[in-house]
């Protein structure tokens, strides 16, 4: 009885060690999958379309900051608060980070292909 205990324990402390491994592997295809399904796409889009203000179909650096700056002020959260204590001039250069980690191709402007704001 001694060793089928042990060897539950054994099997159970593997799957323990594991599935954090597994989940992190599992998380960007689940994640992927649930952004197609629950109409995020949609979301996402609607949001690219209230961030491009003269609507042309892309997002300027200024468009950015503006709809980033009102999202924040509005969300509330632990997010907001900690940026509304930062300095105006880091609040600008994180902004102007997270508008360059989207534009990856150095354009200049955002298009619904870039716009990921939560990521």
């Amino acid at each position: 009885m001694f060793d089928a205990f042990k060897e539950f324990a054994i099997r159970i402390g593997a799957f323990a060690l594991l599935s954090p491994l597994i989940l992190g592997m599992l998380g960007p295809a689940l994640s992927d999958m649930a952004f197609a399904q629950d109409g995020s796409g949609d979301r996402r889009m609607a949001s690219f379309q209230a961030a491009d203000v003269n609507h042309d179909g892309r997002i300027s650096q200024d468009e950015f900051e503006a709809f980033a700056r009102a999202r924040m002020a509005s969300s509330g959260g632990m997010r907001a608060a900690m940026f509304s204590r930062l300095a105006p001039e880091d609040q600008k250069a994180r902004l102007d980070e997270k508008f360059a980690q989207m534009d990856t191709s150095g354009k200049g402007y955002l298009t619904p292909d870039d716009w990921h704001p939560q990521s």
